[in-house]
């Protein structure tokens, strides 16, 4: 998927940061892309995402929330952007109703999936998995790994 971000880590002081380095991961993603966040409540998930969909060129990055209670929101950035988050999901069928599979896996789009690990067999292989862990107050250990296998 992206070879240079294969596998890295790198530890965040600050929001401004994690911004950064997320925008730049942004402008890397091709469209087909699919990366899939982990971490704890409070981690930066939906941060990171901010940060990505500006890579992507969503103009306005305060419109990009977190769709917990709807599960999907679009963005439109120099490709389709689909942003999951699946906290709330209680049950695979919910991924069905909502199409999930067709999205995650759509070649002309990116997709974005925040706690991925509560659907990792439905994450398509490829995927670029992003960790956040908390550090402090205002640090982020961030963990890449491509899962492409390349």
């Amino acid at each position: 998927m992206i070879r240079e971000f294969q596998k890295a880590s790198f530890l965040s002081h600050s929001v401004r940061q994690t911004l950064g380095w997320a925008r730049a991961l942004g402008k890397k993603l091709k469209p087909g892309a699919c990366v899939a966040l982990t971490g704890s409540l409070g981690s930066g998930k939906t941060l990171f995402i901010k940060g990505l969909a500006k890579g992507l060129g969503v103009r306005d990055s305060n419109r990009v929330k977190s769709p917990t209670f709807v599960l999907l929101h679009l963005y439109e950035g120099r490709v389709p952007i689909y942003h999951f988050d699946l906290y709330r999901l209680d049950r695979e069928a919910d991924l069905d109703a909502v199409g999930f599979d067709e999205f995650v896996q759509d070649p002309s789009a990116v997709s974005l999936v925040e706690w991925a690990d509560k659907a990792r067999c439905r994450i398509p292989s490829g995927a670029l998995w992003v960790n956040l862990k908390i550090t402090g107050p205002h640090s982020r250990k961030i963990s890449l790994e491509d899962d492409s296998g390349i």
